[in-house]
């Protein structure tokens, strides 16, 4: 095997086109470089030997029009200048098991022939302009798919399963409806499964140089994973527009270290099945509508060492054990109905209602409303007093017969009523 490997310097200016004078070449690495001008794929199919390109992070811009990928195993063309769409046509040949086109200008769908890819583990289309629904099409073999920060939109529902799925990243897309449960229990890698493969995902001897590396966000931070474990899982479905209820199915899911469904519309209770999730070390349901109580089974996870339920509708004691002792307050902030520790709220004590008199069993409190009897006092008075003078003092009365019948006249003029209407009216205009 001839591998050529440049990656990582400071080389610059267009790609030397003695490169694809390297018929015996099968691997070439020109990453991390200042390369420039605009590279033809079809020009690489010009080295029959070659099965590993590598020309992500400079700054080329690359004629994607290839479509024959016939023993090309790995295309990462990440972090370049690359624009327009995504070719429609992929060869039924294709023998890609990596892919990575992530942090480019790519827009339009991805291409339903990407399931002619029957091998393709490793899917990144990441931080484009891609407006498209879930791709359910791709190949039951996907091990990784990464959709974040796109215009994706629609439901995540398929009829097929990955069954080897290791980690799904679609946060920061426009994805709506309800969280399946098939979609979490048939996707995923289970323990079994995961034991019986190896160590680290090995796509031949790409992994030495390029080591399956993947930015994803965790413990609320960016991180780039080096040499996925094959039992290393990731749900990341935040910044979306989700809603209902979290499936009690996630629980079922024991291997997995990283959940999150932050910045959502997610509603009812959080699951006591998470209190499964033994391996689970970074937790983060915040900005959703979830409400109920904390469950104390959360407490299980020894692993446990980011959590974020800020600003839901959560009410009650926060749970005390193990490592809910560790989290910060801003772990529980934004629920105005959560007390306990870390929060400087007062949860109070059993015994601090036992003084309080009960129920009156007849109905409400008979309470003396006295604001209302004096209310009722004044009026009384007031009409005695008009009352006293119309019968006992003559010039009252006569005063009082006058403006009664000006009363009548106003009511029974109906023309200086409708002008009185019309200006009420023209004044509300204006207000």
């Amino acid at each position: 095997m001839l591998v050529l490997d440049l990656s990582s310097n400071r080389l610059e200016g267009p790609i030397p086109e003695s490169f694809f004078t390297l018929e015996r070449l099968d691997t070439l690495y020109l990453s991390h470089n200042f390369f420039n001008g605009t590279v033809q794929l079809e020009k690489f199919q010009r080295l029959h030997n070659l099965t590993e390109l590598d020309l992500s992070y400079n700054n080329l811009s690359v004629d994607t029009s290839i479509t024959n990928t016939k023993r090309l195993a790995v295309l990462n063309l990440a972090g370049n200048n690359i624009s327009g769409h995504i070719p429609d046509k992929i060869s039924v040949n294709c023998t890609l098991e990596i892919l990575d086109i992530s942090q480019n200008y790519l827009e339009g769908s991805l291409p339903a022939s990407l399931a002619n890819c029957k091998s393709l583990q490793v899917l990144n289309v990441g931080n484009n302009n891609i407006d498209d629904s879930f791709p359910c099409m791709l190949p039951s073999s996907l091990r990784v798919l990464v959709l974040r920060f796109n215009r994706f939109h629609g439901h995540v529902r398929c009829r097929k399963s990955w069954p080897n799925l290791q980690i799904i990243d679609i946060a920061s897309n426009n994805f709506t409806g309800y969280l399946y449960p098939k979609s979490f229990s048939r996707m995923m890698l289970e323990k079994d499964a995961a034991q019986s493969r190896s160590d680290y995902l090995n796509y031949g001897d790409w992994f030495i140089y390029y080591q399956a590396k993947l930015k994803v966000v965790l413990k609320g931070k960016d991180l780039e994973l080096v040499k996925i474990l094959t039992i290393y899982t990731i749900i990341d479905f935040s910044c979306n527009n989700f809603q209902g209820e979290i499936p009690n199915a996630i629980g079922e899911l024991s291997w997995l270290p990283f959940l999150n469904l932050s910045h959502n519309a997610l509603t009812g209770t959080i699951p006591r099945s998470l209190g499964n999730l033994t391996q689970l070390q970074s937790l983060d349901l915040s900005t959703n509508q979830l409400m109920g109580k904390i469950p104390k089974e959360l407490t299980r996870l020894s692993f446990l060492s980011f959590l974020n339920l800020s600003n839901n509708q959560l009410v009650g004691p926060i749970p005390s054990g193990r490592q809910f002792q560790t989290f910060s307050p801003d772990s529980f902030k934004g629920n105005t109905g959560l007390c306990g520790f870390p929060l400087n709220i007062s949860c109070g004590t059993t015994g601090e209602n036992d003084n309080v008199p009960p129920p009156n069993p007849h109905g409400k409190e008979e309470v003396i409303e006295w604001e209302y009897v004096s209310i009722a006092l004044g009026y009384v008075v007031g009409l005695g007093s008009i009352l006293w003078l119309v019968f006992f003092s003559r010039r009252f009365r006569h005063k009082f017969n006058d403006q009664t019948e000006q009363v009548f006249e106003k009511i029974f003029k109906p023309k200086d009523r409708k002008k009185e209407q019309r200006r009420r009216v023209n004044r509300r205009r204006y207000c």
